[in-house]
């Protein structure tokens, strides 16, 4: 993943609670510029600043960082529902899907 995809994921995670750029760089107590910045890349981005956003916005490391930030919700879901299964249901599902 590469910078410009980290921060298109910060701007996703920034919208995704309705939090303005200038509302979040306040919370963070900087400048009201300081996250557009951030965003158009004009400032480097550090690792305290990216677990600061991410815990302002109250979203998951694992899911900023997972291969698709947009499904991580539905696929956690799924893999909590397939782990509570029995062997045999799961073998059930394996063949109905292989079938398909």
């Amino acid at each position: 993943m590469g910078i410009k995809e980290v921060l298109e994921r910060i701007g996703y995670v920034r919208s995704n609670i309705n939090l303005s750029a200038r509302e979040l760089s306040l919370r963070m107590g900087m400048s009201p510029q300081y996250m557009a910045q951030i965003e158009r890349g004009r400032i480097v981005l550090t690792v305290e600043i990216l677990l600061q956003i991410l815990e302002i916005c109250n979203f998951p490391i694992e899911r900023f960082f997972n291969h698709n930030i947009f499904e991580y919700e539905v696929n956690k879901e799924l893999e909590h529902l397939l782990n509570s299964l029995s062997e045999d249901k799961k073998k059930n599902i394996i063949d109905f899907i292989g079938s398909i």
